[in-house]
């Protein structure tokens, strides 16, 4: 009794046999590929959440600083994004070494040049008869959602 109807030359795939496996091929690539893309978004969120937290702890630490006159506040909240390096590098450490520089910060926290915006916002100036509330950092850019 014969076994298989093939002969000895025909033993080979079938094109539904390959289909199959190619079908099921793709769908595996489309899973795995929609998997990475949520661990490399998350991935770019915990980031983005890591930044802000070291910038407003680094701007409580501005503020909370017994060196820090009234008019420091005022003069950080005319301009904070441009006043990082003079008021609140000082208490920025990457991996224990201190940003001269936002560019420098963001290279640090390894974030890819031009990629990322920050805006630092105003510092709460409330007791010193100052009209700016404490707003809390924002990163935008890198393919993160909007804050």
């Amino acid at each position: 009794m014969k076994r298989s109807n093939r002969t000895g030359k025909n033993r080979g795939f079938t094109i539904v046999e390959l289909i199959v496996v190619i079908t099921v091929i793709g769908l595996l690539a489309a899973v795995a590929v929609g998997a990475y893309n949520k661990v490399v978004n998350d991935a770019k969120i915990a980031k983005s959440t890591a930044l802000v937290n070291t910038l407003s702890t680094a701007k409580s630490l501005f503020v909370a600083d017994p060196k820090t006159a009234p008019s420091d506040i005022s003069t950080y909240n005319t301009d904070p994004d441009g006043n990082f390096t003079k008021y609140i590098a000082q208490y920025v450490r990457v991996n224990g070494a201190q940003p001269t520089d936002m560019p420098g910060l963001l290279v640090m926290s390894g974030f890819p040049s031009g990629a990322v915006t920050v805006h630092l916002n105003t510092v709460d100036d409330s007791s010193f008869s100052g009209g700016h509330a404490d707003v809390a950092p924002t990163v935008t850019g890198y393919g993160l959602p909007a804050p």
